[in-house]
């Protein structure tokens, strides 16, 4: 599999080969349940949010994980939890610094539920900033 290319066009756009990695790399991890897939695009430095957070750790007051190790674990726990949920990813979207990837969530109860990743991108096409956004009350999922 390829890595993140640096390239850009435009003032600040991300390029067409980073989002299409991007894509892959999403797809292929969470489907796949490959940790090393999911992660290889984040940055070190990585900040991530989602609305499961506070559930998933237990901490109520808990809104981001921060840094690479920390979202591996998350990961990690996350597809052991949630082995049997597959994605859809219909759309990856291109912003100034910033992707946008939209799927759906086909979960193990025949429901699915929609979903939408954004992702900051510094100019070495690594995701410094990934947040997760549902279109539903994510406390009546099962992660």
């Amino acid at each position: 599999m390829r890595t993140l290319a640096h390239k850009r066009y435009g003032p600040g756009v991300v390029e067409s080969t980073v989002l299409a990695d991007l894509a892959r790399h999403w797809d292929e991890g969470w489907n796949g349940a490959d940790v090393d897939v999911i992660m290889a695009p984040f940055a070190s430095e990585v900040v991530f949010s989602s609305p499961f957070l506070p559930r998933l750790t237990g901490d109520p007051d808990q809104r981001t994980i921060d840094g690479a190790p920390a979202l591996r674990r998350y990961v990690v726990d996350a597809l052991a939890r949630a082995s049997d949920v597959r994605y859809t990813l219909h759309q990856a979207l291109s912003g100034m610094d910033t992707v946008i990837l939209v799927y759906t969530c086909h979960m193990p109860d025949g429901s699915d539920k929609p979903g939408a990743d954004l992702m900051r991108v510094d100019g070495d096409g690594r995701v410094t900033e990934w947040r997760c956004h549902y279109a539903t009350d994510p406390t009546h999922w099962r992660p």
